[in-house]
């Protein structure tokens, strides 16, 4: 079987990957080296409700861009190919910047976008949608850099409806590996089990099955720490194991590695279940799950702490399951 893993923005190698699907504009032939090149970094896309939307922002020489806010607006270009026709914008909403968790953020923050290394800028801009026709969309990104006014622009495609558990959904009880599993090499656990112990163990000790069985509300994160392409995996993972250390009473944190065999592309059946579509499997993703079942947000690709802590800080204490 062929895995096709999409390639998330801002790989530390210095050039953002169109995800695969998705109708990324190119750099134009005669572009500057500041010129600004944006891409949509988001995975699933699908009309309905409003969402979060997040794309990259790098120069066309490959230097990162962050901080700040941008401006970005949206427009439909067709069901199928662009129509060739003036986008259409509809009205401006910001793009905050999300810095990667585990990233050295200067002190003070630029406040404005501003160019940055990969080591203290890492980040994406988000902003939340909603989309009301599937096919070829485009955002339009404005932002100032260096008192210089810059706009871009990068195509994406819309889906009729998810293909992965998105809100609303029930989560589906799958058995992913834990400590202790004796069928199973420590890498299908985590994949940075090289030396056959288990890091993160509050990830580890509990099924997503089991947790729904036990009515707690849930956070899982998909991520394969060693072998993911955007190298954003590990610091995702580190940070909802700091989530679980503080949280641990409200709710049960699940680490499901992607792998249980990198070298024979072999996939752990819990990720395939929830991520694997048409030999595609896009990670890392973030699931919080209430106690009903349901599933209450999903981040793809980037995950902050920012974002996760909040709807943490709403669960009631229930106590760590021994």
């Amino acid at each position: 079987m062929t895995i096709h893993r999409r390639l998330a923005v801002l790989v530390v190698v210095a050039s953002v990957a169109v995800a695969c699907g998705n109708a990324g504009k190119r750099l134009p032939d005669r572009s500057k080296p500041d010129d600004l090149v944006v891409e949509v970094a988001s995975y699933d896309l699908a009309v309905g409700p409003p969402g979060r939307l997040i794309v990259g922002a790098l120069t066309a020489d490959h230097r990162f861009v962050g901080f700040g806010t941008v401006q970005m607006r949206f427009a439909y270009l067709g069901a199928t190919k662009d129509s060739g026709a003036a986008p259409a914008y509809g009205s401006p909403s910001n793009g905050t910047f999300l810095v990667i968790p585990g990233t050295q953020v200067p002190t003070p923050a630029p406040t404005q976008p501003t160019l940055v290394d990969a080591s203290t800028g890492r980040g994406v801009y988000a902003t939340t949608v909603a989309f009301d026709r599937a096919g070829i969309w485009q955002v339009q990104v404005t932002a100032s850099i260096a008192r210089r006014m810059q706009q871009a622009s990068g195509a994406f495609m819309v889906a009729s409806r998810h293909a992965i558990p998105a809100p609303g959904d029930a989560a589906l009880p799958t058995q992913n590996h834990t400590l202790g599993a004796s069928d199973v090499p420590p890498s299908a656990i985590d994949s940075r089990a090289s030396d056959g112990t288990v890091p993160d163990p509050e990830l580890h000790h509990s099924t997503i099955a089991a947790a729904l069985a036990t009515h707690r509300p849930i956070v899982a994160v998909f991520s394969t720490p060693v072998y993911c392409v955007s190298r954003f995996c590990g610091p995702v993972t580190d940070m909802v194991q700091e989530l679980a250390h503080d949280y641990g009473d409200r709710a049960s944190f699940v680490h499901v590695e992607i792998w249980r065999d990198f070298d024979k592309k072999e996939i752990n059946k819990a990720a395939a279940d929830w991520l694997l579509r048409g030999g595609d499997l896009q990670e890392p993703w973030v699931f919080v799950v209430g106690a009903d079942g349901k599933i209450v947000a999903r981040f793809d690709n980037v995950t902050t702490r920012g974002e996760l802590e909040p709807l943490l800080r709403q669960l009631p204490v229930i106590g760590v399951v021994s």
